[in-house]
Order: structure tokens, then sequence, then C-alpha cells
């Protein structure tokens, strides 16, 4: 009988608090099924910018542009959690800041999560 091979993802780190701009938060990174959703709307809203950039749009491309974004604000939105009732630092800092550092941060939370750096 061949040896069973062991994979303990618990060596990952899914959850754990983070600073962000001097303020300590709760994030919570997604699961594989959101990560999907993640990429596919990523690669139709790069598809989508080639064709506004062309002036090559319909109605239904903006809204379909304005409901990706309504979702990677959502996303953005639910995975950091402050200890305020309403979230409302978490709310100020996703109005306040461009989505380009934001997306950065994310970015660089995922990579710290690999390597078990996101404290508990």
């Amino acid at each position: 009988m061949p040896d069973i091979k062991k994979i303990d993802t618990t060596k990952f780190t899914s959850e754990g608090k983070v600073e962000v701009d001097g303020k300590i938060w709760t994030v919570k990174l997604p699961g594989a099924g959101t990560e999907l959703q993640l990429s596919k709307a990523q690669r139709r809203i790069a598809f989508l910018d080639k064709k506004i950039e062309k002036g090559d749009y319909t109605e239904a491309d903006v809204d379909k542009y304005d409901e990706l974004e309504d979702f990677y604000f959502s996303f953005f939105k639910h995975i950091f959690k402050d200890e305020t009732p309403d979230n409302s630092e978490v709310n100020t800092w996703l109005n306040e800041t461009p989505l380009s550092f934001i997306y950065q941060a994310f970015q660089d939370i995922k990579e710290q999560s690999k390597e078990g750096d996101v404290p508990e």
C-alpha cells in the first residue's frame, strides 16, 4: 500500500489581525469560490476597459462594468472588519483610498498569509 500524503492547510493563515494605516482590523481572506469570482471579474473589467478605450461599447457594457466595480467594493468591504458597530473605519478607508492601493494591500496580506505572517 502506498504512503498516504498528508496536507495540512492550517499552516496557512486565512483570518487574523492586520494593521492598516495605523488601525488594527480583522481580515478574513476569501475562499476558492470567491477568489474565482474575483479572477473572472478582473478579466471582464480588463476586457471592458479595452472596449471603452476604443469607444466601442454599449450601455449594457457600462452597466456590466458598474456591476463589477460594485462587486469589488463589496468584496473589500466584507473582508475587513474594524471594532466599530457599523464598520465605519473600514468604510471611510475604502471611500478615501484609491482602489489600486486597496488591491495592493490585499495582495500583500495574501502573500503574508502564505508565509504564516498574518497574526492570529
